[in-house]
């Protein structure tokens, strides 16, 4: 219906008549839709007690959150919303009894649309990944960072404004291994940059770096493939160098974990048991040979958590 655009624009407010005139609605229903948003606390509402035509809406801070002060932004919750409106549809049962998925996603993202919609989704949402990671201090010190999965290079090129003697390759398939370079090439970086094409399920890590960074990429891997990719960052890392994971644990994210885990059920090429504790990330950087030297906790408006592992000595 385009209401956070429509009331994005007017930042004093419509009425209720306005609204609807303008986006076409029925008048008594579209009515009861706007004051229904404002007390789920997605618009304020003004003089809305009574059911008068001329109560005025306009984007709540709760709102604003979701979609940008103009309500023009918002592709991560405008994304979930789609995904709920595709799986609302669904016979749950019948899901489970092995019906075939419309529109499924694949991994990996079939051809470059796919590919481009994945990194679109990532580059948008990176923002309280790249902040857990600088205020955790795990990149300090890093000389050369493998950013495995690292998407179209946006949090790879966020690291190098903080840390000014950072060298970053960007390891992905070749589809976004291609956007990160069109990326490179545009923010004119490339003497800090670089791109290694591979798979991480099939291929192993190029060699030679003191930092391998997995962000927002092992949550989506059963533990066994998690702990093949440790053993592989483990044989990428040389000297003192450390491994970086940046993702969202189970604990303290329970709501989050449950909401993704269903999400998940529609997804058959991602793994079980996606959301993973502290204690099961200890235990399989344990078997791969790493120590866990430190934890940095969540922030209060971002759900990642970083470890750091070294090798052992």
């Amino acid at each position: 219906m385009q209401v956070p655009e429509l009331l994005g624009a007017f930042p004093d407010g419509l009425t209720a008549r306005e609204i609807c005139d303008r986006l076409a609605v029925h008048p008594h229903r579209g009515w009861k839709f706007l004051h229904l948003l404002a007390m789920m606390g997605l618009l304020a509402e003004e003089n809305g007690e009574r059911g008068e035509y001329d109560a005025v809406y306009r984007l709540s801070d709760q709102s604003k959150e979701f979609f940008g002060e103009y309500g023009t932004e918002g592709y991560f919750f405008r994304d979930l919303v789609n995904y709920w409106r595709n799986v609302a549809i669904l016979p749950t049962v019948e899901v489970l009894r092995g019906m075939v998925l419309p529109n499924a996603v694949r991994w990996p993202p079939q051809g470059k649309a796919a590919a481009e919609h994945l990194e679109t989704w990532m580059r948008v949402t990176a923002g309280g990944a790249i902040k857990t990671l600088t205020t955790s201090g795990a990149v300090e010190g890093v000389q050369h960072l493998l950013d495995v999965g690292g998407g179209d290079g946006t949090v790879g090129r966020a690291l190098l404004d903080y840390y000014p003697d950072l060298k970053v390759t960007v390891f992905n398939l070749p589809d976004s291994a291609y956007l990160a370079r069109q990326f490179i090439a545009e923010w004119k970086c490339g003497d800090r940059m670089a791109v290694h094409e591979g798979d991480f399920l099939k291929d192993e890590l190029p060699t030679g770096f003191d930092g391998v960074l997995l962000s927002r990429v092992v949550t989506d891997y059963t533990p066994k493939t998690c702990l093949m990719l440790f053993e592989k960052a483990h044989r990428a890392l040389e000297g003192n160098g450390r491994l970086i994971i940046n993702e969202a644990l189970v604990d303290g994210n329970n709501d989050y974990a449950i909401s993704w885990e269903f999400r998940y059920l529609f997804y058959d090429t991602f793994g079980r048991a996606a959301f993973k504790s502290l204690a099961v990330y200890q235990s399989l950087l344990e078997d791969a040979g790493f120590d866990v030297v430190d934890v940095s906790p969540m922030l209060d408006d971002a759900f990642y958590s970083v470890i750091q592992a070294v090798p052992k000595r």
